[in-house]
C-alpha cells in the first residue's frame, strides 16, 4: 500500500509539473515564483510517518525594504501531498502566507509560513491527530545555490489548534528542491 501511495505521488508530482510548465515558458509574465518537492519525517518516536509534496508559491509581488540590507517578500505557498506510515496513507492540501526574509546578497534567507490543512486521514496506528482540518506553520532556510535552483530546510509544526480533541500536533523535519521561476 505505501508503495502505491509513493507511486501515485510521483505520478502526481509529474503531473503537476507537466502542467505548470507552460506558465514558466514565459519568465517575466510567470504567475509562480517557485515550484518543487518537499518530502519530509515526522520528530516522534512513537510513530513512523513521511510526507511527500508537491508545491508552488504564487508571486502576489508584495516585498518590503525593511532596511538598506533586509527584505521581506510575502507570497502564497499551496501544496498537495501525501502522509505515510503507521499502515495508513492520506492525502492533504493546504495554503498559506510565506514570508521570506533576505539579508544583502546573501544566498540564504530566512523562510516563515502558516495557514489551514485538510487531511483526508486523521488516524495513524495510535497516533490520532485531531480533526482532519489542521493548521501547519514552519520555520527554516532557503538557499539558492544558483539562479534558478534553491534548496530548503524546515522545521514544520502542524495542530488543530485546539478547534478538535485529541489535539496532540504533528511535528516534522522537511527538505525541499524548487525550480525558481
Amino acid at each position: 500500500m505505501k508503495t502505491a501511495a509513493v507511486s501515485l505521488l510521483k505520478i502526481s508530482s509529474a503531473s503537476l509539473a507537466l502542467a505548470l510548465s507552460p506558465l514558466a515558458a514565459n519568465e517575466t509574465n510567470c504567475f509562480f515564483s517557485n515550484a518543487g518537492l518537499r518530502i519530509g519525517v515526522d520528530t516522534e518516536s512513537q510513530i513512523d510517518l513521511v510526507s511527500y509534496e508537491a508545491f508552488a508559491t504564487i508571486n502576489t509581488g508584495w516585498s518590503w525594504d525593511l532596511s538598506d540590507r533586509i527584505r521581506l517578500d510575502l507570497d502564497i505557498e499551496s501544496a498537495i501531498g501525501g502522509l505515510s506510515g503507521e499502515d495508513k496513507n492520506a492525502v492533504y492540501f493546504r495554503i498559506a502566507p510565506v514570508a521570506e526574509i533576505h539579508y544583502g546578497d546573501s544566498p540564504i534567507s530566512v523562510v516563515l509560513s502558516s495557514g489551514p490543512s485538510l487531511y483526508s486521514e486523521d488516524r495513524y496506528d495510535l497516533h490520532d491527530i485531531g480533526g482532519h482540518f489542521q493548521f501547519t506553520s514552519s520555520i527554516g532556510l532557503n538557499w539558492q545555490f544558483d539562479e534558478t535552483w534553491t534548496v530548503g530546510y524546515r522545521f514544520q509544526h502542524t495542530s488543530n489548534a485546539d478547534t478538535d480533541s485529541p489535539n496532540p500536533g504533528l511535528d516534522m523535519h522537511t527538505v525541499s528542491i524548487a525550480y525558481k521561476f
